[in-house]
């Protein structure tokens, strides 16, 4: 059997990951990489499935407990900055951690957290873990890069008109009559149908709830800068994005050339207008 193998074994027996690194002579870290490598966890409760890049939120917690051993932050710490790396939102990770935070105080708490150093060491670590480990692959980031620039609010969103029930008093009888009126209507669609880590914010105001989307502009240049770990569908489709941003700039140009030229005609013809009347 291999040593990774055996490791987890002992893992399955309840020995912790740091006994099992001096067992079998290797770093801690090595262990931490061959139990999410090998899916240690899932295996030991369920059996092996098949490999994903994401994990549930009990899987997050447990990877939390085994790193906060060997680390200065607690687990909360540590499970946001394991949601930080998932979602790339400080806020959202925030509030996986203690979700009964309203958003305005998770925006200042988040922030704190995000500048403490040891926040930003454990961060910096998880990354270079997950890159040297080949837990994200690199095309699943290309892709939810391309899932950015390519979002659409239609995904989140129901509009049009409806007609809604109206009671009115009929002035005659006197009586309560029900009618119907067309109004203008816009809906959220149901969270569990859409992607929300494309999502930037979700916030409920006082003139109403409102929905916004990751910054498509600051995908669209990660994506130029990052066309090395795209495969050959995901080119295109990038291709495909740049030439449609291209075309929407120069339609705006083209626009103002427009409107700039207008306005020129305007004040000509005004000024004419005043050498008339001087005459």
């Amino acid at each position: 059997m291999e040593k990774h193998e055996l490791a987890f074994e002992d893992y399955k027996n309840g020995m912790k990951q740091k006994e099992i690194a001096k067992k079998y002579g290797t770093t801690i870290n090595t262990v931490k990489s061959w139990s999410r490598r090998y899916e240690w966890s899932k295996k030991k409760k369920k059996g092996a499935h098949q490999n994903k890049s994401v994990h549930t939120k009990k899987e997050c917690k447990k990877i939390a407990e085994e790193i906060v051993e060997t680390s200065e932050l607690d687990e909360e710490h540590q499970l946001f900055c394991i949601y930080y790396l998932k979602y790339h939102n400080k806020v959202k990770a925030y509030q996986k951690v203690k979700p009964n935070t309203p958003y305005n105080s998770a925006c200042v708490m988040a922030s704190r957290w995000s500048k403490q150093p040891a926040v930003i060491e454990e961060i910096n670590r998880l990354k270079k873990e997950l890159y040297e480990d080949a837990l994200l692959d690199p095309h699943d980031i290309v892709q939810k890069y391309i899932d950015i620039a390519f979002a659409d609010l239609n995904d989140y969103l129901e509009y049009g008109q409806e007609e809604v029930p109206v009671i009115i008093k009929n002035p005659i009888t006197g009586e309560d009559e029900v009618l119907k009126q067309t109004v203008n209507m816009v809906k959220f669609k149901e969270s569990a149908f859409a992607d929300g880590t494309i999502l930037s914010e979700v916030k409920q105001g006082r003139n109403g709830a409102s929905i916004k989307l990751a910054d498509r502009m600051k995908a669209l240049d990660w994506l130029s800068k990052h066309m090395n770990l795209a495969n050959e569908e995901q080119r295109a489709k990038i291709d495909l994005i740049k030439a449609q941003t291209r075309k929407i700039t120069i339609d705006d140009e083209q626009e103002e050339i427009i409107d700039d030229g207008f306005l020129e005609a305007l004040n000509a013809s005004a000024k004419e207008d005043w050498e008339d009347e001087e005459d």
